[in-house]
């Protein structure tokens, strides 16, 4: 796989991993102290996918090294529990430079169209590695693209606040320490995670719930790490229910468009 190619792979799912810090307190009703659990967890994610959602926006990286500006389609199966995300990146002249697909899922793998190129699950999640410092599992980008979310039974030191219709949950997770802020109407809205080992936190936040036909997802998402310039913007274009099929989701069937 083209160096270029793996690079703009890994950074589209580093930066997906990653999280917004609470904003500063606000005046408000009087912040109470709640449980985490499986009632709470519904609070999380305000995306409906229905048998199989496609999410189509155009995404802008903003790197130390490059600026990439493209398309990025996103299908998802609740079913599969697996997403696959197609980027297409052109040149100002419209000559295409680079297209990648990544399968996210309860595995990771990375396929580079120009090349005819794959990266397997262990190579995958040590580019994101290396990209991130940071230790990662393939269903981290569904959770940051909010198409799944962490579970309170896999939390440990869990605390949750909840004020009027708003809440707010701090956790250690995996690896990691998060902090998740949102409301009742429109999901999570914000999302730190720090890594261990100093690894440094990220950032993502999510603007309020687009809803089409019977489906919901966020406006646009924006995403940055703490400590540098690198940052990421995807804009929403189209939400529509689709028909998925297992093959979508499979090395074998990635070749198809």
């Amino acid at each position: 796989m083209r160096t270029f190619g793996k690079q703009v792979a890994a950074l589209q799912i580093a930066l997906a991993l990653t999280a917004l810090a609470p904003s500063c307190a606000t005046f408000g009703p009087r912040r109470v102290e709640a449980p985490c659990d499986e009632t709470f967890e519904t609070l999380l994610s305000p995306v409906k996918a229905g048998d199989g959602v496609e999410i189509v926006g155009k995404l802008r990286l903003d790197l130390s090294r490059y600026r990439i500006r493209g398309l990025m389609r996103i299908v998802y199966s609740p079913a599969e529990g697996a997403a696959r995300i197609d980027f297409r990146h052109s040149s100002l002249f419209g000559a295409l430079e680079e297209e990648v697909t990544i399968l996210a899922g309860d595995s990771l793998v990375i396929y580079d169209r120009g090349s005819g190129k794959y990266l397997g699950n262990d190579s995958s999640l040590a580019l994101v590695r290396d990209e991130t410092g940071g230790e990662v599992a393939p269903d981290d980008i569904l959770i940051a693209l909010l198409l799944a979310f962490p579970r309170c039974a896999e939390m440990r030191s869990a605390s949750v606040e909840r004020s009027g219709e708003t809440w707010r949950l701090k956790a250690d997770w995996r690896d990691r320490r998060i902090e998740m802020r949102g409301a009742r109407a429109s999901g999570t809205q914000e999302f730190k995670q720090c890594f261990a080992g100093g690894a440094g936190c990220y950032t993502i936040s999510y603007g309020s719930p687009v809803a089409a036909s019977n489906l919901a997802y966020p406006s646009w998402i924006r995403l940055r790490r703490d400590s540098g310039n690198a940052k990421a913007v995807f804009e929403l274009i189209e939400l529509k229910a689709i028909t998925t099929s297992p093959a979508m989701f499979e090395i074998d069937g990635i070749k198809d468009r």
